[in-house]
């Protein structure tokens, strides 16, 4: 079923809310880049992804994390995995929302004239909570190199 449209502020740009149509168990998507990957210090050779760097809010005023939701994505006959994954975004990680809401995030649609299915998470990216976002995210595009 498509969500209703996100509350918007007097620009036009998506304001932070926990949006009632995500339900706890839809799927968070989160694109990795090549740039999110750190060398892994227990694996010589191998690598990581750091929580530092691919589990945190964009910049701007009402920048949270940018994700894909699954739900949406599914519901428009669309290969989930094969829409996330580009020569930008090696592989793709994915949360359920009632995990990120556990962690004290808010998960939003944000819907972008390129991408329909794009949402956001919006809260405190402390280094703990990207460390425990880290630990709960599920491989959903293999990343390369780990």
């Amino acid at each position: 079923m498509p969500l209703d449209p996100p509350p918007l502020d007097e620009s036009g740009q998506t304001l932070p809310h926990d949006h009632h149509g995500i339900l706890a168990g839809d799927g968070v998507i989160r694109r990795v880049s090549i740039h999110h990957l750190v060398t892994d210090e227990k694996y010589p050779g191998k690598k990581r992804i750091s929580g530092s760097m691919a589990f945190r809010p964009s910049t701007g005023e009402n920048g949270g994390m940018s994700v894909d939701l699954e739900s949406l994505i599914v519901e428009a006959g669309v290969d989930a995995r094969a829409f996330v994954a580009s020569p930008e975004w090696v592989g793709a990680v994915r949360f359920t929302a009632g995990a990120v809401r556990a962690e004290g995030f808010m998960v939003g649609y944000d819907p972008m004239p390129n991408n329909p299915y794009h949402g956001q998470v919006w809260g405190r990216f402390s280094k703990q909570v990207q460390k425990r976002l880290a630990a709960l995210a599920e491989p959903f595009v293999p990343v390369p190199y780990l």
